[in-house]
């Protein structure tokens, strides 16, 4: 005869853990991008012909990405967008909205950070302003996710094609 327990203190425990597990793997990919990170340039045009130029850093691990970053100015406005990943698939995203130029302290205008689990929010955490992006969080980051990646894995063979470095990209 076989018998199942159930134990109250274990499914609170496996709640906890999904968090314990993508922090840890957020750790592990800041560590990898501290020694070794890749740089390029997109330069875009938004509303009304604006061009931009975005500076894109990612960090392979077992030629997989673990960490992408895309950095951008317009106007008086410094956006940063992070995200980790693990095994091609979000685990964590960061958004921010920074006051430029930075004066001692750094002005965060607006910020959000996500944290998924199988492809579902799990935890979402804004600060500051709130945008109308932030009353559908899940759609939107994985959204956004979604069209980040595309862009890096179209970018990324460019890059990496014989080791040459990295290239500014039109």
């Amino acid at each position: 005869m076989t018998g199942f327990f159930f134990l109250p203190g274990k499914a609170v425990t496996q709640s906890i853990d999904w968090r314990s597990r993508i922090d840890n793997l957020v750790q592990i990919a800041d560590s990898l991008s501290m020694r070794s990170q890749n740089t390029f340039h997109l330069n875009k045009f938004i509303d009304n012909d604006r061009p931009i130029r975005e500076t894109w850093h990612y960090t392979l691990s077992k030629g997989k990405v673990v960490i992408f970053e895309v950095h951008y100015f317009l106007d008086s406005l410094e956006f940063q967008e992070v995200y980790y990943l693990d095994r091609d698939q979000i685990i964590c995203m960061e958004r921010y909205e920074i006051l430029y130029p930075a004066h001692a302290d750094d002005r965060i205008l607006s910020g959000t950070v996500g944290f998924f689990e199988n492809q579902s929010l799990r935890q979402y955490i804004t600060m500051g302003k709130v945008e109308d992006y932030d009353l559908l969080p899940e759609y939107d980051a994985i959204a956004r996710f979604r069209v980040r990646y595309r862009e890096l894995a179209e970018t990324r063979p460019l890059l990496e094609k014989d080791n040459k470095g990295s290239i500014f990209v039109p």
